[in-house]
């Protein structure tokens, strides 16, 4: 392979480097994002993503999948709700800083001159 990944697993409809899963997903939407509509390319990140969110009851099946580029993914999921709960635990964590764990050396004496007394 030439090292377009997107190109060889639509063509191969098989790939060591990527899930039969986003392959068939990849084939479907003819090689473009469901949110955008541009063309993956070479070096693109992508996420499957469920239309119908799990948490609003929708199902994981393939009619209810598409792939997208992370951030339309991202985008979308801030616009359709089903981000808020993952993303407001994260947003509570990392506004605690004295949760830092700090790790300390413990110093040993290794002879009798050595201690701190």
């Amino acid at each position: 392979m030439d090292g377009n990944l997107v190109y060889w697993s639509m063509r191969l409809r098989k790939s060591p480097e990527v899930s039969a899963r986003v392959i068939n997903l990849l084939k479907r939407q003819q090689g473009k994002c469901g949110k955008c509509g541009l063309t993956f390319r070479e070096g693109d990140k992508w996420e499957v993503d469920h239309i119908i969110p799990t948490s609003m009851g929708g199902k994981d099946w393939y009619t209810n999948l598409q792939l997208l580029h992370d951030y339309c993914h991202h985008t979308k999921s801030e616009t359709d709700g089903s981000r808020t709960g993952r993303t407001r635990k994260r947003e509570i964590e990392a506004e605690d800083p004295d949760e830092v764990k700090v790790s300390r050396p413990v110093l040993k004496t290794s002879r009798a001159g050595d201690s701190l007394a």
